[in-house]
């Protein structure tokens, strides 16, 4: 009886006991979760650069790539990619060659490619772009967000597997609607280089293009180095120093540096002075230093840099770098290669520390981050502005209507801290390019013709809402559902200001959203109105004074023709070219209602010529029946002559009589 409990109580114990353990193990488990999410998240915007180099060794780079500048450009990027990231190098002719394995990049991996770089020739028959971009793209079935997977492409050539160029076009095709498609769905950023006229330039822009990638064309091999460097700043995420007159702070924090010198000339050489005055060169044996020359670069390797001032001795060079690893750095947020021209960037950035993101309030508040943005020369500073909730700093603008290559560095400075970043972002410009076909009479509408960039935006996403600013001020909004058909606006016979405002909005054809406010369109008109009165009066007095002034010399003239010509009744028909002559309508003729003005001046002037004419011959008629009469009369002028006289002699009669008369009157008023 007494066992029971004992033997209860002996099993609850247990049963305690392995609770506990359960419940310990549950804690243990959560706690080691918690940790490995915090990892995951803190660290969420460090992605591992994966990038395939793929180098064009065909025979016509004897002619564009003499010199084989290609080998130290290669060597510069394999040199400059960030321990632990993932790279390999290929090289096509007519058949794809993996040069450098496929491999985590390390000291030996760098060595390695460093000497094989060496054996790049020009030996290849053909072109075979296609082939190598299956063949680097080994592995990337499916998008990884942990990774920033990066080609860099460098061709002189177009596709040419052939002799035949049907084949060689379908070959072009199929990379376009087979390949490419694949290397969208794996999330790679496909970065091309031309280094000739030849290349097919238009297949690697659609390249870059379609994966968010950089396009560069190069006409000199010299500039291949740092054409190199700028993309391998595009693919892999290093933090810099920032270099003023050759001069660098190194802090504690940093495990490792990697110093880039470019040099103007083979026979100079470049020099690195610590803090504490220790000189090192290519000759120095110090412990971990790699220093690696070219004809005209040095990139020097340390470990356990010494903290303090360092000095670079040698030219000073825009292009020069400090790049470090470091237990403090930068994790910027995903930032595009190219953008829209008005389109937002919206830039982020946290500070790290062994991976982890920095929370330390006090700390963040030491940190001064600022932005500079270049372009076409000019730089503008911006502050970034501390957002204490999410420990970041950011900044927002939009680019405005500028085209071409906007370069964003960002400078982050504490007391006891430096560090650099620097992007380049490609400005394609606007999504929709208009052209203004204006009214030729301003009763006819104006138009606007557009065109969308179907090669950076999808066409079916767009939203295209207009608002057009009428010269009396009015406004008038419209939504394009059809941008092939063009854009009507009702023109006003009094002329004035116009103004076309656009809000597109859609994806791009990396399925971004974008929301953009292009530059608007502005156009004058002149007023119709002035044009049609102001101007036929200025003729019709012109017209008045020639006539004036001609009007003796026509007058001759034409009884001069008169004379010699048959005469010209009221009803003749008078000829058409003379006719405009007299009047000055051989002007072009206007258009609308101005041409029923024309019209009647027409009229008016052509029934004052044939009034002129009739007048003059109703004239020379009355005087030729005049002289004809004076003929016929001429025998009886003599007779009337003496028939004067006797009237003459009566006439005097009559008046003798009459003064008689008068006198008699005269006596017997006086009697």
């Amino acid at each position: 009886m007494r066992f029971r409990p004992i033997f209860y109580q002996s099993n609850t114990n247990k049963q305690s006991s392995y609770t506990s353990k359960i419940t310990v193990l549950i804690l243990s488990f959560v706690v080691i979760i918690s940790s490995i999410t915090q990892s995951v998240f803190g660290a969420s915007n460090v992605k591992k650069a994966d990038v395939r180099l793929l180098i064009d060794i065909s025979g016509s780079m004897k002619k564009n790539d003499p010199k084989n500048l290609r080998i130290p450009a290669l060597q510069l990027v394999t040199n400059l990619l960030p321990k632990g990231s993932e790279a390999g190098v290929w090289a096509f002719g007519r058949y794809v060659n993996m040069m450098v394995k496929l491999a985590p990049v390390d000291a030996n991996w760098q060595d390695k490619a460093t000497k094989t770089a060496t054996k790049i020739n020009s030996a290849g028959l053909y072109t075979n772009i296609g082939s190598v971009l299956e063949k680097a793209s080994y592995g990337w079935s499916r998008v990884d967000n942990s990774e920033k997977r990066s080609m860099l492409l460098l061709t002189d050539g177009m596709v040419d597997i052939s002799k035949d160029p049907k084949v060689n076009a379908r070959e072009r095709t199929r990379i376009l609607t087979e390949i490419l498609p694949k290397l969208i769905k794996s999330g790679v950023a496909i970065h091309t280089i031309a280094l000739s006229k030849n290349a097919d330039h238009e297949l690697l822009k659609e390249l870059s293009s379609q994966t968010d990638g950089w396009y560069q064309s190069v006409d000199n091999a010299e500039d291949l180095q740092r054409v190199f460097l700028k993309i391998f700043e595009q693919a892999a995420e290093r933090d810099n120093l920032p270099i003023k007159d050759n001069l660098f702070s190194v802090d504690k924090s940093i495990d490792e540096m990697t110093v880039l010198i470019f040099r103007k000339d083979a026979s100079e050489s470049a020099n690195l002075i610590s803090p504490s005055g220790i000189k090192y060169n290519k000759s120095s044996k110090e412990k971990g230093l790699r220093w690696f020359s070219t004809t005209t670069y040095d990139l020097v390797t340390l470990p356990s840099p010494e903290p303090g001032d360092w000095k670079i001795d040698a030219n000073v060079d825009p292009d020069n770098r400090v790049m470090v690893v470091s237990k403090l750095g930068l994790s910027i947020a995903g930032l595009p290669n190219n953008l829209l021209a008005g389109e937002a960037i919206n830039y982020e950035m946290k500070l790290m520390e062994e991976g982890m993101a920095i929370k330390n309030i006090d700390f963040l508040k030491l940190v001064d981050a600022k932005l500079i943005q270049s372009k076409d020369g000019q730089e503008q500073k911006m502050a970034m502005f501390f957002d204490g909730l999410n420990n970041t700093f950011k900044q927002s603008f939009y680019t405005d209507d500028f085209v071409g290559e906007l370069r964003l560095n960002l400078q982050v400075s504490s007391p006891t801290f430096e560090r650099e970043r620097s992007h380049a972002i490609n400005i394609y410009g606007s999504p929709l390019v208009s052209e203004v076909e204006k009214s030729s009479d301003n009763i006819q509408p104006h138009k606007i013709i557009m065109k969308i960039r179907d090669d950076i935006v999808d066409v079916n996403s767009l939203k295209i809402n207009v608002t057009i600013t009428m010269p009396d001020g009015e406004k008038l909004y419209k939504v394009i559902d059809d941008a092939s058909q063009p854009l009507e606006i009702s023109a006003s016979l009094s002329g004035g200001d116009y103004k076309v405002s656009f809000k597109i909005t859609g994806k791009s054809v990396l399925g971004r959203d974008f929301d953009v406010s292009p530059q608007a369109v502005e156009f004058n008109i002149a007023s119709a109105i002035i044009d049609v009165i102001e101007t036929p009066q200025k003729e019709v007095m012109e017209e008045s004074k020639i006539e004036e002034t001609d009007e003796p010399k026509k007058n001759i003239e034409k009884e001069v023709k008169e004379k010699a010509e048959p005469e010209q009744t009221k009803d003749e028909p008078i000829n058409d070219e003379e006719a405009k002559d007299e009047t000055g309508t051989d002007e072009p003729e206007e258009s609308g209602w101005g041409d029923w003005l024309y019209i009647g001046l027409g009229v008016n002037l052509l029934l004052m010529v044939l009034g002129f004419f009739g007048w003059r011959i109703m004239k020379k008629r009355n005087s030729k029946k005049a002289n004809e009469m004076a003929d016929e009369l001429s025998f009886d002028d003599d007779d009337d002559d003496d028939d004067d006289d006797d009237d003459d002699d009566d006439d005097d009669d009559d008046d003798d009589d009459d003064e008689d008369e008068d006198e008699d009157e005269d006596a017997e008023d006086k009697k």
